[in-house]
């Protein structure tokens, strides 16, 4: 079946195919083409794959509806772009930021399940490795579906992540520590919730993942921001301060651009680390806890 997806303008769809190409952590992982990508996501236990395009319009092809809301959320289709240029009118420095990147909406992570256990992954390690570490992964534990010759594999649902033991984990991924410590977040952020983590308060969600053990502040930040969407903080780490200075220089200040951006400092983050990846595909080659 078909369905249309109602977007927030501007939205440009190629800049949303131009981000999954740059991006180590997922591009390996679809069927990406001129005007379309093919991914799967896990529901009831099976991949569902789909199928999005610009016809001119954003459609995607599925069979299950629940999988055309997760490939819009995947590309932030609704996501208010058009507030984050309104704020950054006189922002010369951002706006420089902006015009390479006009249109892109926030790609997110497929599902709360993958982002949890890709922060894990990605804890001081390369970018290019913590991908490696999630393609075994799903290997061994993703739904499999063929698409046109192609093996897609779905993570699997959060509930179901929940029932790995890190020893399963870790022999698949070759990495005891981070077998245990994955098996530890997605058991605590499943029993935490993702309803709760996308309503509750910035700051109680940020410091209810900081409780859990094997999470730290990037980690935390990156649930929230590239697995929930939620833009309404800064993320706290080294990695957005840097992008930030490279695009601002010495008029970088951290507290003057949280306050003009608002509600929209998640989504000013999520340019600065674009506009970074756009000049260099290692994007931001390693990360802290």
């Amino acid at each position: 079946m078909q369905y249309a997806i109602a977007t927030s303008k501007p939205f440009s769809f190629t800049q949303s195919l131009a981000f999954i190409r740059r991006f180590p952590a997922v591009r390996d992982e679809y069927l990406v083409t001129d005007d379309s990508v093919t991914a799967a996501v896990a529901i009831d236990g099976r991949a569902v794959p789909f199928t999005l395009r610009a016809d001119p319009e954003l459609v995607v092809d599925t069979e299950d509806e629940r999988a055309a809301r997760m490939a819009a959320n995947f590309v932030g289709a609704a996501d208010d772009v058009a507030g984050l240029y309104e704020r950054a009118k006189g922002d010369a420095a951002f706006t420089a930021v902006i015009e390479p990147l006009y249109g892109l909406h926030h790609v997110r992570f497929l599902s709360l399940g993958e982002i949890a256990v890709y922060s894990v992954l990605m804890q001081r390690a390369p970018i290019t490795m913590a991908a490696a570490q999630k393609r075994k992964f799903l290997a061994a534990f993703g739904h499999e579906v063929i698409v046109n010759g192609h093996v897609l594999r779905a993570m699997p649902e959060l509930a179901r992540l929940a029932e790995l033991d890190g020893a399963q984990i870790a022999k698949a991924i070759n990495h005891a520590i981070k077998g245990e410590r994955i098996a530890a977040v997605v058991r605590g952020v499943a029993a935490l919730g993702e309803d709760w983590l996308q309503t509750a308060p910035y700051a109680e969600a940020r410091e209810a993942l900081l409780e859990l053990p094997g999470i730290g502040p990037f980690s935390a930040g990156a649930i929230l921001l590239r697995g929930l969407g939620r833009m309404d903080d800064l993320p706290a780490h080294r990695n957005f301060e840097e992008a930030g200075r490279a695009a601002y220089g010495a008029a970088f200040d951290a507290d003057a651009i949280a306050a003009r951006y608002g509600r929209w400092i998640g989504y000013w983050a999520f340019y600065v680390m674009a506009s970074e990846g756009h000049r260099s595909p290692m994007m931001a080659a390693r990360s802290a806890g």
